[in-house]
């Protein structure tokens, strides 16, 4: 499972007549191993747990460990209750207040590979224990929620959520079945001009809503672009960042753009790009709304 090891399946059953506070999360053969390649070591279930990630803080409160959360960063936005929660500062690690980190005594920072990995240095020193998590596709995605839930003591709430994320899906390609895919430009900056390539949660949620990344053949997550590849490719759809006070959409305003089928025909559409970014629950209202503008 790419960069999960979820031998833990093997032995929760073992571990199902215990309450959370007296589960513990054996090691050994049954070892977790994060994103980063590390063995999670934590003996108890975390009561006091800080989040690095939007995506985390809404996996977190969604499988009901939302009580256990005592720190998120400034954009960790949703639910609504993730913003009464102590901010520790920015997303990236340079923005990041690990005085307030520190001060929060937390049991566990679950935090991105990606984004976070020198940070996780600095907790090692501090003696903070920390967990990386780095989704690459709606697989992964599920599996993340699946070990989170386990290791915070929320198993079968996040097993149920995930089902129900699945189950979500499946019907919207149930509904689609054998419809044509209309090309689509996911627009995610105009100037520079920039879209997504394969490998991203957006160009799968394309797909799976019954479009097709027009970029998809790009193997950069997220590729400048020309005016003249995008004429080449002719997008029949073209989706925008909903931005507050300001349309990105109204933006479109050079030249190159109203000879194109989407624009010609008013199928740009803003949508709040938040579902398809972060790797949480909301993915799978994502598919949704996204297969009912392409297939109404």
């Amino acid at each position: 499972m790419h960069k999960y090891i979820f031998l833990f399946f093997i032995f929760m059953g073992t571990l199902g007549g215990c309450t959370p506070a007296e589960r513990e999360i054996i090691s050994g053969n049954g070892r977790i191993i994060d994103a980063l390649n590390r063995p999670y070591l934590n003996e108890l279930i975390p009561e006091r747990i800080i989040s690095l990630s939007p995506a985390v803080t809404e996996i977190l409160f969604a499988i009901g460990a939302g009580e256990k959360v005592v720190g998120v960063t400034e954009y960790c936005d949703y639910p609504e209750e993730a913003l009464n929660k102590t901010s520790i500062g920015g997303f990236a690690g340079a923005t990041m207040s690990l005085e307030q980190i520190w001060s929060l005594e937390p049991d566990l920072v679950i935090l991105s590979a990606d984004m976070h990995e020198r940070i996780v240095m600095l907790l090692d020193e501090l003696g903070i224990s920390s967990f990386a998590v780095e989704p690459r596709n709606f697989s992964d995605v599920y599996d993340v929620i699946n070990l989170i839930g386990f290791i915070t003591g929320f198993s079968e709430n996040a097993e149920e959520l995930t089902e129900n994320m699945k189950k979500r899906i499946a019907e919207v390609e149930i509904r689609i079945g054998g419809r044509p895919k209309p090309d689509l430009l996911w627009l995610l900056s105009e100037n520079p001009l920039m879209s997504v390539g394969r490998g991203t949660f957006v160009s799968q949620a394309i797909d799976l809503a019954g479009g097709r990344n027009i970029f998809d053949d790009v193997n950069e997550q997220w590729p400048l672009i020309s005016p003249e590849q995008i004429l080449m490719r002719r997008p029949q759809w073209v989706i925008t960042e909903m931005q507050t006070g300001q349309s990105m959409s109204a933006g479109i305003t050079m030249p190159f753009w109203q000879t194109l089928p989407a624009v010609r025909d008013g199928r740009v559409v803003e949508i709040n790009t938040d579902l398809f970014y972060r790797y949480g629950p909301r993915l799978a209202e994502a598919v949704e709304i996204l297969s009912w503008i392409l297939h109404p």
